[in-house]
Parts: C-alpha cells; sequence; structure tokens
C-alpha cells in the first residue's frame, strides 16, 4: 500500500521536474504570449524588493479572485518570471494547485512545505538560508491556509508565499494571518485589459487622464486620449465594433476566451456564480445550509431587478426571513466578489437610513442569469439601459479600488437624481449619469445646482465621441470603458 507521504513526495518530484518544461505552454498559444494583468506588475515590483532589495515586509501575498478572472495563468506567468528573468533556481520554486492534491488525498498544505523543505533542501523553514517561493494556486482546499501562511511568515525570511483561490480567501478571518499578508484583489478584467488580453493592444495608462478630467473637469487630454485609442483599434484587423456589445453581456472572464458558442459562455458565467455559492460559501462556519440555499435566491432575485436600489424588508420577505440575515447574506456574497454595494451620498445618518444599490461585479453576470431564468425584460433598449449601468458602476468600483482617496456614492436625493455621485477629499462630487438613447441633460443639470458641483459627467451613446457643453461632459459607453 502507498504511503500518504510517498504519494505527496511524487506530486512534489513531479511539479518541480516537470512545470519547468511545461510553463510555455501555461503562458502563451501558438508561440505568442499572453498579455499580463496590471497585477503581475504589482506582484512583480514586490518580488524585485524582495530579491535585489531584502525588503521582506511583504512575503505573504494572497490573491483572491472570482473564478474564471485569470488567476491561476497570473501564477504561471510569475513562476516563469522567477525562472527566467530572475534565474531562481527550479528546486527554489515550488508550485502547487491544492485542488489536484484534494482529490488525490486531504490537502494540507504544512505537511507538503515541510516534505518539499526536508526532500529538496534537508532543512526545517527556521534553518533556511536561502530564497524559497511557495506559488500555491487554488489555496481555499486547505482551510488552514492563513495559519500555515501566518507560520511560515513568522519562522522566516526566507520563503515568500502567494496564495491564490477563489473568493473563499477574501472570507478570511484570521486575525493573525490578516496582519502578516497583503491582499492584492483580482477582479474581472475591465474593457481596456480585455483589449489589451486579447488583441495584445496597450493603450498604456489612461487611469491618470480620468483622474484629471475629475480633478479638474478639463477634456483636452481625455480627448487625445480618445481619438489616440480609436486609431489604435481601427488599425487592428482582428478587432470588429461588435466586441464591445460582446463584452459588455458575455465579456470580463478570460477563461471564455477560447469559447465561440454563446451558450455555453452563458453556461459558464452561470457556473461561476453557483461554483462560489456551492463552494466558497461552505468556507464560512456561521452560514448554515439554509443561507447557503438563500444565498442563490438573494443572487437571482438581484439580478431580475431593474434597479438596483434593493430594500432589504422586499428581500426578507421574498426569502421568508429576518433583515438582519439577509444583510448577512449580502454580505457574504460582496465578500466572494459576486456583488458590491454603493451608499447613498450624504451624511451618515442618511447612509445609514437609506437602504443601498446592489451591483453585480460584471454586467455579463447579470445578463447570464437573467438569460438563465428568462428574461422578463420585453424592451431591448431598456435592458441593454440595465446592463449599461452595471457596466458602468463596476468601472467606477474599480477606479476606487486602486484610487482610494475616492468614494463611490449613489444619488439619494428625490428630485431629479443620477446615477451615481464620485467624490474626494473636500472637493465638490462629481454627478455622474448613465443615459442610454438620450442626450437630456436635465437631470445632471440639476444634480449639478443641488451639490454645487463644478460640471458632471453623462455616459451615452448619443454623441459618438467625448465632448463638452454647459459644464457637462458627454462620454460615449465604449470610450468610458476604456478610461
Amino acid at each position: 500500500m502507498i504511503e500518504k507521504e510517498d504519494i505527496l513526495s511524487n506530486l512534489i518530484k513531479e511539479n518541480l521536474s516537470e512545470i519547468p518544461s511545461t510553463i510555455n505552454k501555461k503562458t502563451s498559444k501558438n508561440n505568442v504570449k499572453f498579455e499580463y494583468r496590471e497585477e503581475y506588475y504589482q506582484i512583480k515590483q514586490i518580488i524585485d524588493n524582495y530579491i535585489d532589495k531584502e525588503e521582506t515586509h511583504k512575503r505573504f501575498l494572497v490573491l483572491p479572485g472570482i473564478r474564471g478572472v485569470g488567476k491561476t495563468t497570473l501564477l504561471y506567468q510569475i513562476y516563469e518570471y522567477l525562472f527566467k528573468e530572475k534565474n531562481i533556481p527550479i528546486n527554489q520554486i515550488l508550485y502547487l494547485t491544492c485542488d489536484d492534491i484534494d482529490d488525490i488525498t486531504e490537502c494540507n498544505l504544512r505537511e507538503i512545505i515541510e516534505l518539499y523543505l526536508k526532500n529538496h533542501h534537508q532543512i526545517t523553514p527556521r534553518m533556511l538560508e536561502k530564497k524559497i517561493f511557495l506559488l500555491i494556486d487554488e489555496a481555499q482546499y486547505d482551510r488552514n491556509w492563513a495559519r500555515i501562511g501566518k507560520i511560515l511568515f513568522d519562522k522566516t525570511e526566507n520563503i515568500l508565499m502567494i496564495f491564490t483561490g477563489s473568493s473563499a480567501l477574501n472570507l478570511e478571518d484570521n486575525a493573525d494571518a490578516k496582519r502578516r499578508f497583503k491582499k492584492i484583489l483580482i477582479p474581472p478584467i475591465s474593457y481596456e485589459q480585455h483589449i489589451k488580453l486579447k488583441y495584445n493592444i496597450d493603450f498604456e495608462n489612461n487611469s491618470e487622464d480620468f483622474k484629471n478630467l475629475l480633478n479638474t473637469g478639463n477634456i483636452e487630454e481625455i480627448e487625445k486620449r480618445e481619438f489616440f485609442t480609436k486609431t489604435l483599434l481601427s488599425n487592428n484587423v482582428e478587432y470588429t465594433e461588435n466586441d464591445w456589445r460582446r463584452y459588455v453581456l458575455y465579456g470580463g472572464y478570460p477563461v471564455n476566451y477560447n469559447e465561440t458558442d454563446i451558450s455555453d459562455i452563458k453556461d459558464n458565467l452561470v457556473e461561476i456564480v453557483e461554483k462560489v455559492i456551492d463552494s466558497d460559501l461552505k468556507k464560512i462556519k456561521s452560514m448554515s445550509d439554509e443561507n447557503k440555499a438563500n444565498s442563490n435566491r438573494t443572487i437571482r432575485y438581484l439580478a431580475l431587478q431593474s434597479s438596483n436600489d434593493t430594500s432589504m424588508d422586499k428581500i426578507a420577505n421574498y426569502l421568508k426571513t429576518s433583515t438582519s440575515n439577509v444583510k448577512t447574506i449580502l454580505d457574504c456574497l460582496e465578500k466572494t466578489q459576486i456583488i458590491f454595494h454603493c451608499e447613498p451620498y450624504g451624511s451618515s445618518s442618511k447612509r445609514t437610513r437609506k437602504s443601498w444599490k446592489y451591483y453585480f461585479a460584471t454586467s455579463s453576470l447579470k445578463n447570464a442569469l437573467v438569460s438563465s431564468m428568462g428574461n422578463p425584460n420585453k424592451i431591448i433598449s431598456q435592458y441593454e439601459g440595465i446592463l449599461l449601468e452595471n457596466m458602468v458602476a463596476g468601472k467606477l468600483h474599480q477606479f476606487i479600488t486602486y484610487n482610494k482617496e475616492y468614494t463611490l456614492h449613489y444619488d439619494s436625493n428625490k428630485k431629479g437624481n443620477v446615477d451615481f455621485i464620485l467624490h474626494k477629499d473636500f472637493r465638490k462630487p462629481v454627478p455622474i449619469e448613465v443615459d442610454r438613447g438620450k442626450k437630456d441633460k436635465k437631470q445632471i443639470k440639476e444634480a449639478m445646482n443641488h451639490y454645487k458641483s463644478e460640471y458632471g459627467i453623462i455616459v451615452s451613446n448619443k454623441t459618438e465621441k467625448i465632448e463638452s457643453e454647459d459644464n457637462v461632459i458627454y462620454i460615449p459607453p465604449k470610450s468610458f470603458a476604456l478610461l
């Protein structure tokens, strides 16, 4: 009978010997290298500082992200960088995917790592004198991953660990581990990243131009940026105008890049949501079986709403449960990164009294869920307007995630309210309206007057390019997505 230690030893040996020779297949297609996500460069800088400058305070990285966003590819790209560019010996880089281990035997990362150090370095963590890199994919299969990372962090400065996994990693409540690890969220890809990854078109960094627009209301630089991006797209023979609509309906997840059948793409997106609920929520000890079922119903309830203004009481009545329980469910679903919330703009008391709005991580998740249940929306233009609002919300949510000096709210003003309010420090807020099919500026002007804003933004397909008129800035949806 083969002992468990022998099985794990063989697995470690296989990974150390086989991954270097197969890494090219994992990071390219038809000998064309996959482009890098923004997060790759952030991790690369941390690695460079660790190796070259002996900066050891960031050596426990946690990369949670909803399934299908490309975490595994990212980890392989990091492996390739260590091996080919930093010249780290292959026996000092251990890549493991915990779902494979879990298929063979119960995943125990501590046991595996100690076995690796003993067999291939004849040493314990405390005695290490050379740098070791642990790249652990699907870490959520070991419930103790955070505790193991914390123990290794405390025992040695010569191990840099990267744990990637589903959104379950974002549910970690180990306070001691949280103080030690650096979390880098891996969100669905933006349209700008989508263009880069799929068509190898690099728009450089557009966020600074967008921040300049928000700070000044001046569209000169952003007009140049729009012209530049349009030129690059028109000169690419593979890019078609249909790509934009396809992204809004089905995009954000590289796992679907090789799929051509729309039904398969929608099924994959629905499966992403179902796996998050079925697998990731199991990691929460306080989540009962009843509430796991309620989470499934809540997601579908939110998907079918034409308005994102969600009443806790309505959901509670729908689920036949308490509002406090609904709050728990929504909080857990947010941590899995399926949805995010937007609070009302105003005083703290207003934020407490008013309900929150909930949006899906991408418009494609909402669209897939709605399609799977039978779309109740009879007018396609109205439905596309709902998806467009979700897309804009997702873009703004990612923006404030990377630019923490900004906050995002919805407009709770009863008269003539707009969709979003973007605010920074003590500056005047910037109202943003999403309006498919109209160029009406009545609502935005009322919001500008109410909040004493110097300018406002309308995201609308009624202009072909970015324009400014009477302190109202009009941005076509695709141009906005590429900012």
